[in-house]
């Protein structure tokens, strides 16, 4: 028999995989798995477990949110595995699944495991850390994860980033140097993404049209410390109409960058990454597979 291995979230979006957790076996089962299945206890417990099991496994399945993916993939980085992935959303926002238009629906997401075929996905390697889709740094970058599961089980992280923004005189800036190139950029920023998606938070990435997910290339979007209400009004309205504004935005893509600053907190994944004053991030191309829709940009 095929062996297939699901690691799932019994946390994520309000214990959705826990409630069809018969259903998705069940299937998987009836196409000629034998499968292993991993309920999640505590932060790192995916990554562990993709580490440490010994078995040769056919196809590895995640069940949960970002978070949960992420300790996935990491875990078959760092232990250098190569096991396709198939994917079933169940967390708050779902960018990945979003970027890859792989169903929420917990019935059409397995369908697209068995059915779906593997795409190669570029991996973000971040100092001795992985992030799937996005390191950010900067003003309510922390939401995804200062947020309560149950808060985001509720009303979603969306509505957290947009209260978060209201007020000029909450944000920060950090000046930041940003290296690539042979290419420098120094400025003062509120916040910084460097990313390989279509959607983050919800929102569409704002050169939606020229992202690839395969291309060996990060699109990285750097936006200035704002000066007045009028400029932050200006940025916030360029995000919503996914626009590039050159006045409040720096815009570049690039496969590896250096970025130094005072000492600040990243963002990986919507997950807490840790405090530095340095980073270096490299594009790890076509680094897994995922198993994805054919419609997959």
């Amino acid at each position: 028999m095929k062996k297939l291995l699901l690691i799932f979230n019994p946390a994520a979006g309000r214990g959705k995989i826990k409630g069809k957790l018969y259903e998705i076996i069940n299937s998987f089962v009836k196409q000629g798995f034998k499968v292993t299945v991993f309920p999640t206890q505590n932060k790192g417990d995916a990554t562990t477990i993709v580490m440490r099991e010994e078995e040769d496994y056919d196809l590895l399945v995640c069940g949960g949110g970002d978070g949960t993916l992420n300790e996935v993939i990491s875990g078959q980085m760092l232990s250098k595995k190569s096991i396709p992935i198939g994917y079933i959303p169940a967390g708050s926002m779902n960018d990945v699944a979003h970027s890859l238009k792989i169903s929420r629906e917990v019935k059409i997401a397995v369908k697209n495991i068995l059915t779906g075929a593997p795409k190669n996905l570029d991996i973000g390697k971040f100092n001795d850390k992985y992030f799937i889709y996005v390191a950010a740094f900067g003003a309510f970058t922390d939401v995804s994860y200062t947020t309560s599961q149950k808060n985001k089980n509720t009303i979603g992280v969306l509505s957290y980033y947009l209260e978060s923004i209201k007020k000029i005189s909450d944000l920060k800036g950090r000046h930041v140097r940003v290296q690539y190139d042979n290419k420098v950029i120094e400025d003062d920023f509120i916040v910084g993404f460097v990313t390989n998606s279509l959607y983050i938070a919800g929102f569409k990435n704002v050169n939606y049209d020229k992202t690839s997910l395969n291309d060996g290339m990060f699109e990285i979007l750097l936006i200035k410390m704002p000066k007045n209400v009028i400029d932050l009004q200006a940025i916030i309205s360029s995000l919503i109409n996914v626009k590039i504004n050159e006045n409040y935005m720096y815009y570049i893509q690039a496969s590896n960058l250096t970025i130094t600053s005072d000492s600040m907190e990243w963002s990986l994944d919507g997950e807490f990454g840790g405090l530095y004053n340095k980073v270096e991030i490299e594009n790890c191309s076509n680094a897994i597979e995922i198993i994805c829709h054919s419609r997959h940009k």
